[in-house]
C-alpha cells in the first residue's frame, strides 16, 4: 500500500512538473521570429514618446518581467529588450501609471487593449486607428491567460 502511495505521489509530481514546464516552454518553442531590429529601431526613432520597461517593478517577479526600451507613436508601440516568455501577452494603454497586478485589475475596464505580443526580445504592435495614444500615459504588458502583470512604462 505504501509503495502505491509513493508511486502515485511521484507520478503526480512528475505530471505537474511536466505541465508547468510545458506552459513555460511552449510559447518559446512556438514563438515567431522577432521583427527585424532595423524595423523596430526605425519605429522607435519616429515615435514621439519613449519609456523603459524595468525588471524591478513591484508587480514583476523572476518569471513575469520585461526590461528594455519602449516607444509609442500614433501608429505603433515598439519594444527592444527582453521579456520573460509566457503565453497570451497583451499590450494595453492606460491613463495612470500602474506597476502591479492589483492596480492594473482596478483600472483594466478603462484600459485600451491594442494588440498581442508573441515574441520576447522585440515587438511591434500596431495601434488601432481609433486610438489616440495621447489620451493615455502608460503602456502595460499583461498576461491575459494567467492574469499576471509583466511590466509597464510611463511615456507621458
Amino acid at each position: 500500500m505504501r509503495r502505491i502511495l509513493i508511486l502515485s505521489a511521484t507520478h503526480l509530481l512528475t505530471l505537474g512538473l511536466g505541465f508547468g514546464l510545458g506552459v513555460y516552454f511552449l510559447p518559446i518553442l512556438t514563438a515567431p521570429d522577432d521583427p527585424p531590429l532595423a524595423q523596430v529601431q526605425a519605429a522607435m526613432r519616429e515615435a514621439p514618446h519613449h519609456t523603459r520597461f524595468r525588471r524591478d517593478l513591484k508587480g514583476s517577479d523572476a518569471v513575469h518581467w520585461a526590461e528594455g526600451e519602449v516607444s509609442v507613436s500614433p501608429r505603433q508601440v515598439a519594444f527592444d529588450g527582453r521579456m520573460g516568455p509566457g503565453p497570451d501577452y497583451k499590450v494595453y494603454l492606460v491613463r495612470d501609471f500602474v506597476d502591479n497586478k492589483a492596480d492594473f485589475l482596478r483600472i483594466k475596464a478603462q484600459a485600451q487593449r491594442i494588440g498581442e505580443v508573441k515574441t520576447f526580445n522585440r515587438f511591434l504592435v500596431d495601434v488601432p486607428g481609433n486610438v489616440d495614444v495621447d489620451d493615455y500615459t502608460t503602456v502595460v504588458v499583461w498576461c491575459e491567460r494567467f492574469s499576471q502583470f509583466i511590466s509597464a512604462g510611463q511615456y507621458r
